[in-house]
């Protein structure tokens, strides 16, 4: 079995300016866990624990979904919070992020061991806290973040990666690209 996902990567430029400020969380308390920069991604479809042998199902999805779709330039909107998670809300050209998710999730459904009923909502977690975000960490996180809203990069490629837990954290590994427009 391996644990697997659909994501775009982060723009490595982007992840180093946005490092400081995330790694600076921590200073909020130890109910919050920063997100690690180096596995910063937006996530396009969960497929969870999945058999080995169907991984060639999988790539082959990833190279229909981004068949039709056009390189699109995001950029780092204003924080959001959901609960018990910050992040950085992502706006530009997100239709073509929209279709390629949509596209996911129907070939995919099958897989699924539940149906993912939710909207995509183009967003990059900075941090997950253990308790519900305090309005006082909510305009923290703000103000340390507002100067980064407008930075953008170019997305011309989606990514299948494994996700192996360890005791320090989530190890990402890119199993496949797919390029935008490779069909």
């Amino acid at each position: 079995m391996v644990r697997l996902f659909y994501a775009v990567e982060i723009d490595d430029e982007i992840k180093r300016s946005l490092a400081p400020e995330v790694i600076a969380l921590r200073n909020l308390g130890r109910h919050v866990r920063p997100v690690g920069t180096h596995g910063m991604h937006i996530t396009l479809l969960f497929l969870g624990e999945q058999p080995d042998d169907i991984m060639n199902d999988f790539i082959g999805f990833g190279h229909d979904a981004v068949a039709m779709a056009r390189p699109c330039t995001l950029e780092i909107g204003p924080t959001g919070f959901f609960p018990r998670v910050s992040f950085l809300t992502l706006i530009g050209e997100i239709e073509t992020l929209l279709m390629v998710s949509s596209m996911l999730k129907e070939t995919c459904s099958g897989y699924l061991e539940r149906p993912d009923d939710r909207q995509f909502k183009a967003h990059l977690t900075l941090a997950r806290h253990k308790i519900k975000i305090s309005m006082n960490e909510k305009e923290i996180i703000r103000k340390a973040f507002a100067g980064f809203e407008g930075q953008s990069w170019v997305v011309d490629e989606i990514v299948l990666i494994k996700s192996d837990l360890t005791p320090k954290g989530a190890v990402y590994t890119a199993i496949e690209r797919f390029k935008f427009g490779s069909g």
